[in-house]
């Protein structure tokens, strides 16, 4: 058999016999026609699932096989040049100042002279209108505050007399407190008591009874005529010899004063008297004779008569204020008190009580003056508000005949002649926008840059440049953002008399905040943030070296993704050498130390194969 016959092409006509049975040369031919025809099938079908699976792996690997790439790296030298470190945003534009009429009581509109987008004057006549219930709110307003003016005078006399009656209630409080110390007799000066009257305790004394005489017998005086035949003989201070005849004894003495008087005596003679003052040594006493021997010029000069000693002090001790006698002290006859010492001391129960009285008058009369002070605190600021709301019903009265109140432009006006405006409507709006304002938010990092007067460059969308100054700087409105990052609000101001800017208009602001000249600088991507072996961060800067520098740090680079370097290595002639650096644009960054100028520093890997 042929090959073509085994892959089943025609054979030749089976002979069957005349039954129909086929001749037995061809038994078995039809079974294996069948398998060669079902491996035929299993053939093509590999074959197919092969130019299908050859297809498909073309595909892949020219279309969507991931291919190593291929990286040059991106060097870049350092060098010196200026670094300005920029801050910029945008804010609203408002207009710098806005007029609103509105007025407070309802009225007819009779003339109105102005219309939307009209420019007016501060002072320009506006409308006209008539409102009889404004004229009857001022009316009213001004009657509140005549009874309230009347009402406060009336407050402030009473407070002159509860202050007053708090005057005489402290006054009397002080006289029995000053009564109550006067409960206690002390002694006006050293000396004796004599004439003392005997007391015991819870005896009734009446104020001014006499309790004693203290006398002052450490010093006795006496008294003794001399005939002006020694006028010039005797002076104050002048030394004299006093003679005791009971006690036959001489003590010194001294002349304290000289009378010029005209004593004459039974003979006829004149005399002038002079007082003689000299120590007690105890055993003088009130009563006794005694004479003084002056001398002058070798001469003794003698009395005309003798005299009698008195004690240089006396005074009679008298209760000043009535009670009963609560404790004696030193008051006995003859007894010898000190300076000060206390006599007696009289119960001061009815005084205490009068205190206690006394001491309530005077909280009452306290609290009185309190009450009136603030009853005019209260009226004066009840007038306050009496004279605002005057001044408001006054204002609501005048925007009947309106002026603008600033120089702009007419942004809103909804009245006619004719027009009957209810209470509360807003008849006409003003907006100032020669100068407008422009309201930003600085962070905490460049917030200490801002200062008033500064000057800050702004744009809007269209191109149009402008100057805002800063005029405001609110501290205290600062709100902190989900970052931590604290943010405050600053005003501008800008000048807009071309008219260019327009009210709710977005601008954009920058302004320096700070500058380098002449520094070394790299671009900003060449800065790297990494952690050494010991796991310390450190800023650097991959520098170009055949060797390693000596303050070339040690780090594990991190596992490359596939087709994404991050770091160059050693082995490509780069290390990570620390830095320190200062400012920075969107471009470059200052370094202040650890590079040198024309250093090559690694920047980045530029890619020539990647994804796809």
């Amino acid at each position: 058999m042929s090959t073509a016959q085994e892959l089943g092409s025609p054979a030749s006509p089976e002979v069957t016999t005349g039954s129909g049975t086929p001749n037995s040369p061809r038994r078995g031919s039809a079974p294996k026609r069948k398998k060669n025809k079902a491996l035929r099938s299993i053939i093509t079908t590999v074959i197919v699932l092969a130019v299908i699976a050859a297809i498909g792996f073309s595909i892949w690997y020219f279309l969507f096989r991931e291919k190593a790439p291929e990286s040059d790296i991106m060097a870049a030298p350092v060098s010196r040049g200026s670094i300005v470190s920029t801050v910029e945003g945008s804010g609203n534009a408002k207009a710098g100042e806005n007029a609103a009429i509105t007025l407070t009581a309802a009225g007819t509109i009779q003339e109105v002279f102005v219309g939307v987008g009209d420019q007016v004057m501060e002072g320009q006549p506006l409308y006209t209108a008539i409102s009889p219930e404004a004229e009857t709110q001022v009316a009213n307003a001004q009657k509140a505050i005549d009874d309230q003016t009347a009402a406060i005078e009336t407050l402030r006399k009473n407070v002159t007399t509860a202050q007053k009656a708090l005057e005489r209630a402290q006054e009397e409080l002080a006289d029995m407190r000053g009564r109550v110390s006067e409960l206690t007799t002390t002694a006006p000066f050293a000396g004796k008591i004599i004439d003392a009257i005997d007391l015991e305790e819870g005896d009734e004394l009446s104020a001014g009874e006499k309790l004693a005489t203290l006398v002052n017998d450490k010093r006795m005086k006496l008294k003794l005529y001399y005939s002006y035949a020694y006028e010039s003989s005797i002076s104050s201070g002048q030394a004299v010899s006093v003679s005791i005849p009971a006690l036959m004894i001489s003590i010194d003495g001294v002349v304290e004063d000289i009378e010029k008087v005209s004593f004459v005596s039974q003979e006829g003679g004149i005399f002038f008297e002079v007082t003689i003052g000299l120590d007690n040594p105890g055993t003088l006493t009130e009563g006794m004779d005694a004479s003084a021997v002056a001398s002058s010029g070798g001469m003794e000069i003698y009395p005309y008569a003798n005299g009698q000693l008195e004690y240089s002090g006396r005074e009679d001790i008298l209760t000043l204020q009535p009670g009963k006698v609560q404790r004696v002290g030193a008051l006995r006859s003859y007894a010898n008190v000190s300076a000060g010492e206390t006599l007696l001391v009289q119960s001061a129960e009815a005084m205490d009580e009068q205190i206690e009285v006394l001491t309530d008058a005077v909280e009452f009369a306290q609290e009185g003056v309190t009450a009136a002070e603030q009853a005019v605190i209260d009226g004066e600021a009840h007038l306050t508000e009496l004279q605002e709301a005057l001044t408001k019903a006054q204002q609501g009265l005048d925007n009947f005949n309106a002026v603008s109140p600033i120089s702009g432009t007419i942004t809103s006006c909804t009245i006619g002649p004719g027009s009957e405006v209810p209470s509360g409507t807003t008849v006409i709006t003003i907006s100032d926008t020669t100068n407008m304002i422009v309201e930003i938010t600085v962070d905490d990092r460049n917030i200490p840059f801002v200062t008033p007067g500064m000057q800050v460059e702004l744009s809007d969308w269209n191109g149009n440049s402008y100057i805002g100054t800063v005029t405001s700087i609110d501290m205290t409105n600062s709100e902190s953002g989900y970052s931590g990052m604290t943010t405050y609000p600053v005003t501008l101001t800008v000048e807009n008399y071309s008219g260019t800017l327009l009210q709710g208009m977005w601008l954009d602001y920058s302004f320096v905040t700070s500058q380098s000249e002449n520094c070394l600088t790299v671009p900003i991507q060449c800065v790297k943030n990494i952690v050494d072996t010991e796991g310390n961060p450190w800023t650097v800067v991959f520098i170009e070296a055949e060797e390693r520098p000596e303050n070339a740090i040690d780090f594990e680079p991190p596992e490359v993704s596939y087709g994404l370097p991050s770091y160059p290595t050693t082995d490509e002639g780069y290390w990570p050498i620390p830095v320190e650096t200062g400012l920075n644009d969107r471009y470059n960054v200052e370094i202040v130390s650890g590079l040198n100028d024309g250093d090559i520093v690694f920047s980045a890997y530029m890619m020539t194969g990647a994804y796809g």
